[in-house]
């Protein structure tokens, strides 16, 4: 029964959505559960690429730490998202922090079962291409938007890109502590930008739920032009 509990979740996973029932359900067998509570070190930089990961439930962030002790989070991730793709191509140690900021279900398919299934169901590594593709725009972005944008336009295209259903909504927006990690500012400083925004009528934020009011206005405040002597971006090559 656990493996069918699996399969179906699996549908629901950007590089196993469209396989057949059977063919996840292949995926599924080689897949173990691992529980971590919250706070766990989940994979540490550095450390040996041998798998990929899937989030059942709970979430995690995905960070790096400086020599100075200054974190800085790339990403945070929730059910259905995954991490670990790059070890399964270059089989390289891990670029990155990930640790269990809820507590978490992960699935881990060890990397040579992953491989051995792809060269059967060669449909898998399409869709993990796609997915670094899309990984790599993102991140292209994200560093535009480190250089172009102020803290404010940092914080509007962050809540955008979180913001799910209409009217758009954050359920469990970061905390301003973790948004300050995410876009290189102080907490302080994001304090500031999100009462910018409220003040705006741009979003509402109560608690940890953030609801944007105007995402046309919000996507406004996150274009680079909204700054006053801001560049234009740079074209991408990708």
């Amino acid at each position: 029964m656990l493996v069918h509990r699996i399969a179906d979740f699996l549908e629901s996973v950007s590089i196993f959505g469209r396989l057949t029932p059977e063919e996840r359900r292949t995926f599924a067998a080689l897949a173990r559960e691992h529980r971590y509570p919250r706070g766990a070190l989940i994979v540490r930089q550095g450390d040996p690429g041998d798998a990929l990961y899937v989030v059942r439930s709970g979430a995690v962030k995905v960070s790096v730490v400086g020599e100075d002790g200054r974190e800085v989070i790339l990403d945070t991730l929730d059910q259905g998202d995954h991490f670990g793709e790059l070890a399964l191509i270059d089989g390289q140690p891990r670029s990155a922090h990930v640790v269990a900021i809820e507590p978490a279900v992960l699935l881990v398919l060890r990397r040579d079962d992953f491989r051995r299934e792809v060269e059967r169901q060669p449909r898998v590594s399409w869709a993990l291409l796609e997915e670094l593709s899309r990984r790599l725009r993102d991140a292209d972005a994200k560093i535009a938007g480190l250089v172009l944008l102020d803290v404010p336009g940092r914080v509007a295209r962050l809540l955008l890109d979180r913001a799910e259903g209409t009217p758009p909504v954050i359920g469990r927006a970061p905390t301003h502590e973790m948004m300050a990690h995410m876009i290189g500012a102080s907490r302080e400083t994001v304090s500031r930008a999100m009462k910018e925004l409220s003040d705006a009528g741009l979003i509402v934020a109560e608690r940890r739920e953030v609801r944007i009011l105007d995402p046309e206005g919000l996507a406004a405040r996150a274009r680079p032009g909204a700054q006053k002597g801001a560049a234009p971006p740079p074209s991408s090559a990708r």
